[in-house]
């Protein structure tokens, strides 16, 4: 399980409404490929994840991957829950953002928890906490601009 978590300012209006909206934040998910939106809170995605030549990896160049998304949300607080898989294998990922209003800016406090199993033991803990970190920086990225 990799467990990351962070807090980036945020300028774009109605942040929660972005956050709480497939069609709005599925664009921010790197190399997406299809998207199946089958109801206001849940989706289904299907995106590509680059792996870096530095891995070492040369016969593996992109891991496909197919989650089902469902997304809740409480007051300031989105959270989405995704199951899928990749290579025949089980992917989770819970994903918890915390939307603080000031003045002018909203703070996004967020963490996420990833589960890929046997992807991990078969790419390296130490390859796939810098995929993570990569994913979820463009991610972050991609929400934080306006």
């Amino acid at each position: 399980m990799i467990e990351l978590s962070g807090q980036n300012e945020v300028k774009r209006p109605n942040l929660l409404l972005f956050l709480k909206d497939p069609s709005s934040f599925s664009k921010c998910i790197p190399n997406l490929e299809s998207l199946e939106i089958k109801s206001p809170t849940e989706f289904t995605a299907k995106f590509k994840v680059e792996v870096p030549e530095e891995f070492g990896i040369s016969y593996l160049k992109n891991i496909g991957i197919k989650m089902n998304f469902v997304i809740s949300s409480q007051n300031n607080t989105v959270s989405m829950h995704g199951e899928g898989r990749s290579m025949g294998l089980k992917v989770k990922i819970d994903i918890t953002i915390e939307v603080v209003e000031y003045e002018g800016y909203f703070v996004m406090k967020w963490k996420a928890n990833v589960d890929i199993g046997m992807l991990e033991r078969m790419l390296g803990k130490e390859n796939i906490d810098k995929l993570s970190n990569d994913i979820i920086s463009k991610i972050v990225a991609c929400v934080s601009s306006s």
